[in-house]
């Protein structure tokens, strides 16, 4: 679920346009938003943006034609923004 929230985060505060998972990983790196470790991220990050966004109920919207490149959904994005006020 933490990791999901950083993926929603950079999402939506770091890109105005739809991002590869490498990209999302290497502002997660960047910002220090988390420690990634493990032997492979970016295959991790990678399998969780896939899952999340097959189905009407994913967080992530998955862009025809293309091979691995994400946004978040528009009815997330808002639900997102209600989330970080409370925060």
């Amino acid at each position: 679920a933490g990791e999901t929230f950083i993926f929603l985060q950079v999402l939506e505060n770091y890109s105005d346009a739809p991002m590869t998972p490498k990209q999302i990983l290497q502002v997660i790196e960047a910002e220090g938003l988390k420690e990634m470790s493990g032997t492979s991220p970016l295959a991790c990050l990678n399998a969780m943006l896939h899952s999340n966004s097959r189905g009407g109920e994913g967080l992530f919207f998955k862009l025809p034609g293309r091979i691995s490149l994400f946004t978040l959904k528009v009815s997330n994005m808002k639900c997102f923004s209600v989330v970080v006020l409370k925060v």
